[in-house]
């Protein structure tokens, strides 16, 4: 009885505790995948939450591309200046008939006046004053023109560079989206291989704690079978009960001579 008492509350305490090693390694593990798991959720939440805050600047950046090559292609910053009008064109030029004619009334009422209607010096009065009224029209068209080239030509600067900016603001906004979501996928992958491997740790000592307690068991019955072997032997007369004996018993029981145990 004692043999079996012995055997069974070592099997049973072997095997309890290796129950127990092996819930507390899977316990263990899975608390450390699911706050890995946590973790990697977190973090992806984090990138959303940012994608959708930049997401307006990258549609800014995004809707300023055709304005932007509008410009470059064919737009204002590509035109250069070009003034070539004909004479007829400086003719039409607002108020240069009414001062041509009033002109030429003042070199004709000069001429008149000192007898010289329809002489040379009429003519030649009236060909330097047609002259410099053509070259002083030519030069105030130009200057407007010019003028107003420039000005166009910065207000295309300034919608370039306005435009620019834009795109440039979509762009880098694009560009941290893109840089957080590299880092946010080495995260999110460390984070699952670590969650991943504290579960294959943990089945590996839940597994390590069972074989632990099958081998206990294992022993456990061993030792159970040596204790009960013991008492058989010792109910049966082979076990040592005293001097006189190596065996027990008395030595007449195995026709011994009396004076054999000593």
């Amino acid at each position: 009885m004692v043999a079996a008492a012995v055997g069974i509350g070592t099997a049973v305490a072997g095997t309890a505790g290796a129950a127990m090693s092996s819930s507390a390694a899977k316990s263990a593990a899975n608390t450390q995948a699911d706050a890995a798991n946590r973790a990697a959720d977190l973090q992806w939440q984090q990138f959303q939450q940012m994608q959708q805050n930049l997401q307006p600047y990258m549609d800014l950046g995004s809707n300023s591309i055709s304005g932007l090559q509008a410009l470059l292609n064919g737009g204002g910053l590509t035109q250069q200046f070009n003034f070539n009008p004909s004479q007829k064109q400086l003719e039409q030029t607002p108020g240069y008939q009414f001062t041509l004619q009033q002109g030429l009334k003042g070199v004709d009422n000069a001429a008149a006046a000192k007898g010289l209607n329809l002489s040379g010096a009429q003519l030649k009065g009236i060909s330097d004053y047609t002259t410099g009224l053509a070259d002083q029209t030519y030069q105030q068209q130009y200057q407007n023109a010019l003028q107003s080239f420039m000005t166009n030509y910065g207000i295309n600067s300034d919608q370039y560079n306005r435009l620019a900016g834009l795109v440039g603001l979509g762009q880098n906004a694009a560009a941290g989206v893109g840089n957080a979501g590299l880092q946010t996928a080495s995260n999110v992958g460390n984070a699952l291989m670590g969650g991943a491997a504290a579960r294959a740790a943990g089945q590996v000592g839940s597994a390590n704690a069972i074989n632990g307690g099958i081998g206990s068991l294992g022993s456990s019955v061993g030792l159970y079978s040596l204790l009960n072997n013991q008492n058989a032997m010792a109910n049966s007369g082979f076990g040592y009960s005293g001097p006189g004996s190596l065996f027990g018993g008395s030595a007449a029981a195995y026709n011994m001579d009396p004076s054999y145990g000593g």
